[in-house]
This record gives structure tokens, C-alpha cells and sequence, in this order.
């Protein structure tokens, strides 16, 4: 298969997963941003030495007018509040705070001048909630619905922003993740669906997850990939010797339940498998926690 074929050229003696990471963090809420800096340590940084996270806050309208010298404090606050735990001697940490309304201008400015690797847009539950989002890909999912029409069944605001999301998700040449911060206050229970094929490429992602402490991370391989892949359940075994317990395979004879959603913190998944989930009728989706969607065409 050829999606698995290229994941093991990835792991390949591991040396492609220990490259510096250099993500780029784009937020508007200072709460969600800070959650975002220690999931990327998490999801993107085993071996910290050398890699970077860039923290690209969009100042909101009530902000603009800030005296510069209370921007420069409120930049040297986030440089210091972000800093991934035990992280400090390791990565290197840029704040930049812009106010500018075309927000994928800047970011594709800062990817090119800086080398970014990794982008990650991080939105809170009051910008858009996980309902519209799921809302979103399943109208989306429709090749029947113009984009400008479905937009137009949002307010102004929301479809503002979910214009700018599809632009980075389907746009951009590197790895790009979107999180949806539904109050998440840690990420230690993961959840991670397998729905397609295509998913795989998040094994990248648990590579990193399951060498970090304090997480507990099950993966439900929904069309049973790991199983019927030879290759892919070796990769599989490799990953779970190195999570020292932390990992865990959903036994498929039972039920993903409401009970166990709730348990979890958040759930990492494939652009592909989220766009499955949301064509899927699920009772558990009710009570989905906070959510990280990634894309990741390099594989």
C-alpha cells in the first residue's frame, strides 16, 4: 500500500521524526494559545533541541488601539507564559502580534521567511464551536454545495472565519493542523479514530505523544489497517515498545460510548477521517472534547 509504504521511509531509522520542528502557532485568544504552544511540544517535539515555535497572535478589535509600549508587555507576557515546561534551554520561542485583517497573507509571509514545517491555527469554542465546525464539513462534504452558498447559512463573523480555515487547510504545502479549544485544560486522555486510509499519517503525530508523560492515548483503528497491513501493525508495535504503556488499541468487539468521549480530553484526527466522522451518525459526537484536525499531504 502506498500511503504505508511512504509513512516507513518517514520512520526510517527515526532520523526524519528527530528534524527540528519549526511550527507556527496562529491564535486569537491568549487561553487557547498557550494550550496550543504545549500541545505542539506534545504532537511535534521529541527531541525539542534546535526546533522552534513561532506564537502569531491576532490582536482582536478592542486591542488595536493599545499604546505600543503596552504591546510590547503584552508580547514579552506571551514569550514568557507560552514556554512549553522543562522546555526553556531547548526551544526557541518568537512572539509576534499583528492586527492585520488578512490573516493568511501574514501567515504564509511568516511560513516563508522563517521555514516553518508545521502550521496550526487554534480557534476557541466562542469563535466557532465544534457543532458549526462539524455543521461545516458536512456541507462541505456535498460537491453539490458552492462554497459562497454555504458560508452564506453562517453569520458574517463565523463564515469569516471558517473562509480563512478552508483557505489554510486545503492551501498550504506543509503540515497544517486545526485546533478547536472546547475548554480543554490538558491533553492526557488522546483519542485518536482511524476512518481512512490516509489517516496514517498521524502515527508521525503519536510517535511524538506517546514518549511525553502523564498521557494515556487509544486509537481506534475503525477499518482495522493496523490489523491487515503487516507493515503498518510492526510500525504499530514499534510506536507502542516506546509509549511504556501509554498506548492502547480499541478492542473493536465493543462500543465507543458516550461515557468514554467524555473521559477524554481531546481527540486528534485526520482532515479525511473528520470528514468521514461528520457523514457518520454517531451518538458519542454529541460529547466530542476539544479537537485536533490535521492535514498532512507530505506523506
Amino acid at each position: 500500500m502506498e500511503f504505508v509504504e511512504r509513512l516507513l521511509k518517514r520512520f526510517d531509522g527515526e532520523s526524519g521524526l528527530r528534524k527540528p520542528t519549526s511550527a507556527l502557532a496562529c491564535f486569537s485568544s491568549l487561553k487557547t494559545g498557550k494550550k496550543m504552544a504545549q500541545l505542539i511540544f506534545q504532537v511535534a517535539m521529541t527531541r525539542s533541541e534546535g526546533s522552534s515555535i513561532t506564537l502569531l497572535y491576532f490582536m482582536d478589535r478592542q486591542e488595536e488601539d493599545l499604546p505600543e509600549e503596552e504591546v510590547t508587555m503584552l508580547q514579552s507576557k506571551i514569550s514568557t507564559d507560552f514556554m512549553p515546561k522543562r522546555e526553556k534551554e531547548k526551544i526557541t520561542l518568537r512572539t509576534f502580534i499583528r492586527d492585520e485583517e488578512d490573516h493568511m497573507a501574514e501567515i504564509e509571509k511568516m511560513i516563508n521567511e522563517l521555514g516553518c514545517n508545521l502550521l496550526v491555527r487554534g480557534i476557541r469554542n466562542e469563535e466557532l464551536n465544534i457543532r458549526q465546525v462539524e455543521h461545516y464539513s458536512l456541507l462541505r462534504h456535498d460537491p453539490a454545495n458552492p462554497l459562497p452558498a454555504i458560508l452564506a447559512q453562517f453569520p458574517e463573523e463565523k463564515s469569516m472565519i471558517l473562509e480563512e480555515l478552508t483557505a489554510m487547510m486545503e492551501n498550504n504545502r506543509i503540515p497544517t493542523a486545526l485546533f478547536v479549544d472546547n475548554d480543554m485544560q490538558q491533553a492526557s486522555r488522546i483519542f485518536m479514530p482511524l476512518l481512512c486510509q490516509s489517516d496514517i499519517h498521524l502515527f508521525t503525530y503519536l510517535y511524538h505523544l506517546v514518549q511525553q508523560e502523564h498521557t494515556a492515548i487509544m486509537v481506534w483503528d475503525a477499518i482495522g489497517i493496523i490489523k491487515t497491513e503487516p507493515k503498518l501493525q510492526k510500525l504499530y508495535q514499534f510506536i507502542e515498545k516506546k509509549s511504556d504503556g501509554k498506548l492502547e488499541l480499541w478492542n473493536n468487539d465493543r462500543k465507543i460510548d458516550e461515557a468514554f468521549i467524555l473521559e477524554q480530553d481531546l481527540m486528534m484526527i485526520g482532515a479525511e477521517g473528520w470528514s468521514r466522522l461528520t457523514n457518520t451518525p454517531l451518538l458519542w459526537k454529541e460529547q466530542l472534547p476539544s479537537l485536533l484536525i490535521i492535514k498532512d499531504d507530505n506523506l
